[in-house]
This record gives structure tokens, C-alpha cells and sequence, in this order.
């Protein structure tokens, strides 16, 4: 009996793991918040998802440094190229979903039908490049093409985990479709979960000497 008392003191005691989780709860909170408004200006999106990985892993995942600091040293450092592949990735989205409608507003028949379908799994796959992208970008000191490349081939070889990214985005998308407001809640905990499988693919890519740590660290 004195030791089950014991425990339960510690569990909700400061410093318990009742107490931790809240705080773990509060930051994924804070995170959201701060990815919402590093993305304010849309084209810096793909630049605070960045930011929004590495916080996610360094301070949330293992306990190391502010969330608002690491999240703003890594929104600035990857601010430049953050913005050029989130261009990459909306154009050429924006790109297939309009070639969709032209196709399925001009064309009838099989052959309208196979395009229609080439394009769409085309989107598909540039979103699934988007999963990696912008995580490697924040792990990863290489250019814009490099990253780029490496995303593709993660995809493919890693199609498992690609999955698995996609179930957690569709149950996400599900609970905000029928919760609209969820939506200001759900960026940090989704990162959370994603990157469970991410730091998996990512960490096999690092270089052997920065095993552990993030390419763009200061």
C-alpha cells in the first residue's frame, strides 16, 4: 500500500509523469501555434514545416533546448531554400490538378481517362515527395536538387513508411473535415506522430560523424 501511494505522489507529483505529459501536451500546442505563424505568408510554408520537424525531434522528442528559439534558428537557416522547394512543390501540383481539369472538361474516352489518371497519381506522389522533403531539409545540409532527388527516391524506397505517412495525413484530414476547428490544433500533434516513422528513413541517411544531430545545427 506505501508503495502504490508512492507512486501515484510521483506520477502527479512536479516533475511526475502526469505533470511531463501535460507539458509535452502544451508544447505540441505551442509548436502548432508557431508553424501557423511562420506559414502566414503561404510562401514561407514549406520553410516552417522545416522548422516545425526539427523542434518537433530536438526539443519535444529529446528534450533539448526552447521550442521558440530552435524553432526560429531553423525557420531562418532554412528560410531561403525553405521558400524555393515549396515553390517547386505548389507550382508543379498546381500544375497537374489544372492539366485534370482541362483534361476532364475537354477530353471523353479511354484516352482522357488515362491522362486523368497519370496526373493524378502524379499529384499523389509529388504530395508523398512533400512528407520527405521539407523533414530532410531540416536534417540535411544540400542543395535544393540534391534534396529534391533524395525525397523521390525515399519514397519509393521506403514505400511502407510512405504508407503509413498517408494514413496518418488522411485520418488527420478526416478529423478536420468533420471538426473544421481541429485544425488549429492538429499541426503539432501530427508532426509528432509522422515523425516516428520519418526520424527512421532520415537517420539511415545521415553522415557516420553527425549521427544523432541535425546536419543544420548551429
Amino acid at each position: 500500500m506505501v508503495k502504490k501511494e508512492k507512486r501515484e505522489k510521483n506520477i502527479f507529483g512536479f516533475g511526475g509523469s502526469f505533470v511531463s505529459a501535460c507539458d509535452k501536451l502544451f508544447d505540441l500546442m505551442a509548436l502548432g501555434f508557431l508553424w501557423f505563424l511562420g506559414s502566414l505568408p503561404i510562401i514561407t510554408m514549406g520553410a516552417s514545416s522545416a522548422a516545425l520537424y526539427h523542434t518537433m525531434v530536438k526539443c519535444i522528442k529529446h528534450n533539448d533546448g526552447y521550442i521558440s528559439k530552435e524553432f526560429f534558428h531553423s525557420y531562418l537557416l532554412n528560410l531561403k531554400q525553405g521558400i524555393i522547394l515549396w515553390a517547386l512543390v505548389t507550382v508543379a501540383t498546381f500544375a497537374m490538378h489544372l492539366n485534370i481539369g482541362i483534361l476532364m472538361k475537354e477530353t471523353e474516352g479511354y484516352a482522357g481517362l488515362f491522362f486523368i489518371c497519370v496526373y493524378t497519381l502524379v499529384s499523389v506522389y509529388i504530395l508523398a515527395m512533400a512528407f520527405y522533403l521539407f523533414p530532410a531539409l531540416s536534417r540535411y545540409d544540400m542543395s535544393c536538387g540534391w534534396l529534391v532527388k533524395i525525397s523521390m527516391y525515399m519514397v519509393v524506397r521506403y514505400f511502407g513508411t510512405t504508407l503509413a505517412l498517408f494514413l496518418v495525413v488522411i485520418c488527420v484530414g478526416a478529423i478536420v473535415w468533420k471538426f473544421p476547428m481541429a485544425m488549429f490544433f492538429v499541426p503539432g500533434p501530427t508532426a509528432f506522430i509522422m515523425s516516428d516513422f520519418l526520424e527512421r528513413v532520415l537517420k539511415k541517411h545521415e553522415p557516420e560523424d553527425a549521427a544523432g544531430q541535425s546536419s543544420h545545427e548551429a
